[in-house]
């Protein structure tokens, strides 16, 4: 489940670069409005994985329609946000937050939700090409000369690159579902690729704005779409869009959300 938000700033002002820790912030405090279990779930407990790992079903992008200038990102008038989850309650619980409170905060500035919209699943056949709509990132521990083990980013340029965004979203399907997806699972990464760095829960985090080609199971394919590809996805990374290079059909129009306080909370 996929939402489109259109978000207006009162006035205008300048966002700094590492403006996307707001943004998971306003994310949580929507959700925790909106379904307090479902927020406490995504937030202190996850989705636990084969390996014993906790993965949590949502990503978002980061905003659209900003004017970066040499002292940051100027915001003005509206910009595009889009959220998604292969669980539809957490998605359910951020829009009850907002429609409850649509007047909310990022960092000092005061935004109005002016729209929200569901954008349907598209449906895949057998390949897709995606590009990010937030940077994608990956890392591999690796062990220095002193015997210590530190993280190190993925490349785009590096064939691990491929291989990593594979096997995490093989990880995730076994987190979400329950149970393993079949299937041969090949990703192909298109240059250029634009790295983009910043901070966020006081940890620096390198990311890449990239395109790439998914082929394998529709069902993992779609997983990803939903959830997201990459490592960090539930603060605003790995988040993708559909390019028109991807081979996909039935994709449905846009359609007016209608998510009412007591359906949800009887969801």
């Amino acid at each position: 489940m996929r939402l489109k938000i259109a978000l207006r700033f009162v006035r205008p002002g300048r966002l700094p670069w590492g403006y996307p820790e707001w943004l998971r912030g306003l994310a949580y405090t929507a959700m925790m409005r909106g379904l307090p279990q479902v927020a406490h779930r995504l937030h202190e407990e996850g989705w636990p994985g084969p390996e014993g790992r906790a993965y949590k079903p949502l990503t978002y992008s980061w905003l659209h329609g900003l004017q970066p200038d040499r002292a940051g990102l100027w915001a003005e008038g509206a910009v595009t946000w889009w959220i998604s989850s292969p669980i539809p309650s957490v998605v359910e619980a951020l829009a009850l937050g907002l429609l409850l409170e649509p007047e909310v905060r990022l960092g000092s500035h005061p935004v109005i939700v002016e729209r929200m919209e569901v954008e349907p699943t598209p449906i895949f056949e057998g390949a897709a090409t995606f590009t990010a709509l937030s940077p994608i990132t990956l890392s591999t521990g690796e062990r220095r000369a002193d015997g210590k083990l530190v993280k190190r980013y993925l490349s785009p340029e590096e064939p691990e690159f491929a291989r990593a965004l594979a096997e995490n979203l093989r990880r995730k399907a076994a987190a979400f579902y329950g149970q393993a997806i079949p299937g041969d699972l090949e990703i192909q990464v298109h240059p250029p690729y634009r790295s983009k760095l910043v901070r966020i829960h006081d940890t620096d985090i390198r990311g890449w704005m990239l395109s790439f080609t998914v082929s394998g199971p529709p069902d993992l394919i779609r997983l990803g779409y939903e959830a997201g590809f990459g490592e960090h996805t539930a603060s605003g990374f790995g988040m993708v869009a559909v390019a028109r290079e991807g081979r996909l059909n039935g994709v449905p129009r846009v359609r007016s959300i209608q998510i009412s306080v007591k359906s949800v909370q009887q969801a």
